[in-house]
């Protein structure tokens, strides 16, 4: 059997030792995650000149690549990366994640998704075009890679570099069916090392099940346009993260149109919230606590309505586990990357039951 060699390269001022690459656009190669065909930039989430309340200024939360990665095979020894970005969504909070990627995975003799390599460079809003090394001193046989897009901003060309000798081709998508999350900065993957250990992207990996993540970090309240954009995505099924930014009151106004409108554009499609892992064992806040408490104690309230109700009969309540084993990360209320799997590994058994009485396995 032929053993499986990967150098990952420790330092992004690296230069590599070759001449000037090839150059291929990633979204050319398989480029899941993207839900709407029409949006001019490939990397984009959602196009904000369509869907009013989406914009740079006012609502900054919109990311391009919480669920956006890119599928390849190549037989190259080293991989360089050349991205211009276009906008870069970061503040005091986010800053220290706001472009965490890119992520690479490439896939060992087990047929498991191995994690390579990862790296970046500053952005310079659309201004200036940059070149970094990700990998180098492979083997030089064919690899099969899967390498996830930055979080936290908008990467308008991602020209992904290959030695003069070797080929890259697009690699068919072993994932099956289309599961599309929506949710908070949980789902975003705040705090975590690098953009492949969200928890969508750990459940994707660990499950075979395609995922399409959008967040909206800091400003998940089930607005009402936001549902626009849901009501277009193509999916097979629904996960909701959707309760740890409104408050209770806005749970209550908001919670039943949601699901209505929903149900409304995807009948007969599971829609899986999950009971979001509040905050009320972190802060020392006994004011927050307070209100952490009411909303937990407001979902619970709805949805034991909602799951006698024959009318809901695809409405779905799940609760991760991600935080009270271990050590949260660094600003108190978000999971490390541990987390984060273990966020994933928690729900995998209750939405595959789920998701197996609709024929999606």
């Amino acid at each position: 059997m032929k053993k499986f060699f990967i150098t990952v390269v420790l330092s992004l001022s690296c230069v590599l030792s070759v001449s000037a690459q090839k150059q291929t656009e990633a979204s050319t190669l398989n480029l899941i995650g993207k839900p709407f065909e029409s949006t001019p930039n490939p990397y984009h989430r959602v196009d904000t000149l369509v869907y009013k309340g989406f914009n740079r200024t006012e609502n900054r939360q919109l990311r391009c690549s919480a669920g956006m990665a890119v599928l390849f095979k190549t037989n190259t020894r080293n991989i360089q990366i050349t991205t211009k970005w276009g906008y870069v969504y970061s503040s005091h909070s986010t800053m220290p994640i706001s472009y965490k990627g890119y992520d690479l995975y490439i896939k060992n003799v087990n047929g498991q998704w191995q994690y390579a390599a990862s790296g970046s460079l500053k952005a310079y809003k659309g201004e200036k075009t940059e070149t970094f090394t990700l990998i180098e001193n492979m083997d030089g046989t064919m690899h099969e890679c899967m390498m996830y897009m930055p979080m936290y901003s908008e990467v308008i060309s991602c020209k992904i570099g290959i030695d003069d000798d070797a080929v890259i081709e697009p690699l068919k998508s072993d994932f099956r069916h289309r599961i599309a999350v929506y949710g908070s900065s949980f789902t975003q993957g705040v705090s975590t090392d690098r953009s492949g250990m969200s928890y969508p992207m750990q459940f994707m990996r660990n499950t075979g099940l395609q995922v399409v993540s959008l967040a909206t970090s800091g400003r998940c309240l089930m607005q009402p346009y936001m549902l626009d954009v849901l009501a277009e995505v193509k999916a097979d099924a629904f996960i909701f993260d959707t309760f740890s930014n409104p408050d209770a009151e806005l749970i209550r106004e908001r919670l039943m149109p949601f699901i209505d409108r929903l149900i409304a554009a995807h009948p007969a499609t599971p829609l899986i919230f999950q009971r979001t892992i509040y905050r009320e064992r972190r802060s020392f806040d006994t004011v927050l606590d307070a209100k952490e408490r009411a909303k937990a104690a407001t979902v619970e309230e709805l949805f034991a309505k909602i799951l006698t109700n024959p009318k809901y009969k695809d409405v779905y309540l799940i609760t991760p586990d991600a935080s009270d084993a271990h050590e949260t990360s660094v600003d108190g209320t978000h999971p490390s990357s541990y987390g984060y799997a273990l966020w994933a590994k928690s729900i995998e058994t209750p939405v595959i039951e789920i998701l197996s009485k609709y024929g999606i396995k």
